[in-house]
């Protein structure tokens, strides 16, 4: 069985030399922005508008994520779904139309 004082520092992640709180979440917003480009662009062609809408969503979602009142974690949360819903994902191209030698007649 482990005591209390095992447990908390178990959960104190040391920081390297030169890593402080506002470079990992500046990496974890990163992460968090590649994710939504992979989900919303998988071609990887992001227009410059989408992009901007795509990275203020990830701070908010890292902002819903890290928030300790509940009230402005949900603010958050909404807010990023918003700019999301701003955005549609790419038309997928339409297939080309068979020829009819293509379908064995003629």
């Amino acid at each position: 069985m482990t005591t209390g004082l095992e447990k908390r520092l178990a959960n104190l992640i040391p920081m390297k030399p030169g890593q402080n709180r506002h470079t990992t979440r500046r990496d974890r917003i990163a992460l968090r922005f590649g994710e939504l480009c992979r989900e919303y662009f998988p071609d990887g062609n992001v227009p410059v508008m989408a992009g901007t809408r795509l990275s203020l969503a990830a701070k908010h979602f890292i902002d819903a994520e890290t928030c300790r009142d509940p009230y402005m974690a949900q603010r958050a949360t909404r807010c990023a779904e918003y700019l999301l819903r701003k955005l549609a994902p790419p038309p997928t191209p339409a297939k080309p139309v068979p020829s009819l030698k293509d379908l064995g007649i003629g």
